[in-house]
């Protein structure tokens, strides 16, 4: 069982989770790899989830690459707007026809160019201090923002601490190369908060962006 049976969610258009108890799960990146990609259709795995596609500009999980001997295309991508369902069987969809190449996912293009990842992507605070590289981020269920970043401390900070967590209203800035932190002492006994809002200033960014927002095809 790859999650609890309190963190299945239904998702209709625009990702807003119906989640069992009306509670908000928060899991780490790991819960989402290489999971079995079920049709509705035919009931039968179609695929699995490969490379995460973040959208650098909310730092927000969009789509997924996909993996798989039975794919008709490559590369295939699933954008998180045409998941059914998360459970115990995995990522649940219409059909394999919703797995689609680059090409046909105009409005995720912009995206997709970016190329953007990040892991082991430098943590920096405002001051210069380097804290480490990211070595894993946790999600959360309902708006699929990274609200936590997991950070693996440099040579001279690993002394002290086998990992720091940060949450997403420290973060200040990401570019191509690092993620600038407040210089605040960072915490690791913090609260997520439950209803995470876009904070991030980044050259990624053309206009504000206030609230989750969906993307469609």
């Amino acid at each position: 069982m790859w999650l609890p049976d309190v963190a299945i969610a239904k998702f209709s258009t625009g990702f807003a989770a119906k989640v069992r108890y009306n509670k908000t799960m928060l899991f780490i990146k790991e819960r989402l790899v290489n999971v079995p990609i079920m049709s509705l259709q035919t009931g039968a795995q179609i695929a699995q989830t490969g490379e995460f596609v973040l959208d650098p500009r909310q730092l927000k999980l969009v789509a997924f690459y996909c993996e798989g001997a039975r794919l008709d295309i490559n590369p295939a991508i699933l954008n998180v707007s045409d998941i059914r369902e998360i459970g115990n069987l995995g990522i649940i969809v219409d059909s394999a026809d919703v797995l689609m190449s680059p090409e046909d996912l105009v409005r995720l293009k912009e995206v997709l160019d970016y190329h953007f990842s990040l892991d082991n992507k430098q943590v920096v605070t405002e001051s210069g201090q380097k804290l480490g590289t990211v070595a894993n981020f946790t999600l959360d269920s309902t708006t699929l923002y990274v609200v936590k970043l997991h950070v693996r401390p440099g040579m001279w900070h690993a002394w002290k601490t086998t990992e720091l967590l940060i949450d997403r209203d420290q973060i200040v800035q990401v570019t191509d190369d690092e993620v600038v932190v407040k210089d605040a002492q960072i915490k690791a006994t913090e609260k997520l908060k439950r209803t995470p809002q876009p904070v991030i200033e980044n050259p990624f960014r053309h206009a504000p962006v206030e609230g989750a927002t969906a993307h469609e095809k």
